[in-house]
């Protein structure tokens, strides 16, 4: 029998696991270090796509991961492309975005919306998208945050309960 490539193709889930990840990844394997919550998150989407059966989650730590080389590849072949792969404003890049959000996203007491570990490639994309975005100690202060909540809120998964939310949706119905 010959060898046999496997082809992975991109879907809006996949693409919110490779944002999750690009902020906070594990060194080894694939995987993802940060809290409790966000372990759990990369683990149940990791299984929940097929990425990688329940009893070959490793964890260690404040890190859980899993050894897939494929895998490994594509999330950062998607990573190197991701100006090419996320330019329009569609489910893809929502979930991408989400992704990056809870990995590395913050909502402060006064609504202040930020990211950080962001590069100028993350800044370019961001804007390309719509998002205008500021630096200031470090992070990048989102302009106009209930725009860039309403585009990620049905992706989000770390920041699902948070109550700006609802004023997110109150003003898309007021």
């Amino acid at each position: 029998m010959g060898f046999y490539a496997m082809k992975i193709k991109l879907t809006p889930e996949l693409s919110y696991l490779i944002g999750l990840w690009r902020k906070c990844r594990a060194y080894e394997g694939l995987g993802v270090k940060g809290n409790d919550e966000l372990l759990g998150i990369f683990s149940k989407e990791a299984i929940s796509q097929g990425l990688a059966q329940p009893d070959k989650m490793l964890t260690e730590g404040d890190r859980v991961y899993f050894y897939h080389s494929a895998y490994k590849k594509f999330f950062q072949e998607v990573e190197k492309n991701q100006l090419e792969r996320f330019k329009y404003l569609n489910d893809y890049a929502a979930n991408y975005i989400a992704g990056l959000f809870d990995s590395a996203g913050s909502i402060d007491e006064k609504g202040v919306v930020s990211l950080a570990r962001m590069s100028k490639e993350d800044e370019l994309l961001l804007l390309r998208l719509g998002f205008n975005t500021k630096r200031k100690s470090g992070l990048l202060m989102v302009e106009r945050p209930l725009v860039f909540l309403a585009f990620i809120k049905n992706y989000t998964k770390l920041f699902r309960g948070n109550k700006i939310f609802d004023y997110v949706e109150s003003k898309k119905r007021g």
